[in-house]
């Protein structure tokens, strides 16, 4: 969760088991939770450690890692899609298989949704902000 680009549910997709953790939320099963919460916790401050370790002796390297991350995402989390295929996934859900990504104007014309480019923007602009804010705001370190 830490690193940009890699959320919660995905790791928890890619060990197979966002199903079991969303079937516990629904059922209340508090101690599964709770070891998954303990599980994060204990995850994030390791990782967070390495990864302050990793800046600290290998700046360049592992700022143009994270970059490399960031920017290999971009087609994943790309908000105009359209989807080509679909397949069944275990709960017998119908789930995209294979999307295209599109522009803004392609996605109206295709899709028949509004594009939304100006909210877009907006959140774009707020990131942007937030993130010079904290560096601004942030204790300066030598």
């Amino acid at each position: 969760m830490i690193l940009p680009g890699i959320s919660g549910s995905f790791i928890l997709l890619l060990l197979g088991m966002y199903s079991p953790i969303l079937d516990a939320v629904h059922q209340g099963q508090w101690d599964m939770l709770g070891l998954l919460a303990l599980g994060a916790i204990v995850g994030l401050l390791s990782f967070s450690h390495l990864l302050s370790w990793l800046l600290e002796r290998f700046y360049a390297v592992t700022l143009a890692f994270l970059t490399g991350l960031m920017l290999g995402t971009l087609g994943k989390i790309w908000p105009w899609k359209h989807t080509l295929t679909w397949r069944t996934n275990s709960s017998g859900e119908q789930v995209p298989l294979m999307q295209d990504n599109l522009l803004p104007g392609a996605y109206e014309a295709i899709v028949g949704h509004p594009a939304q480019v100006g909210l877009a923007v907006i959140a774009m602009i707020t990131g942007f902000v937030l993130v010079l804010l904290l560096e601004r705001f942030s204790p300066k370190q030598d």
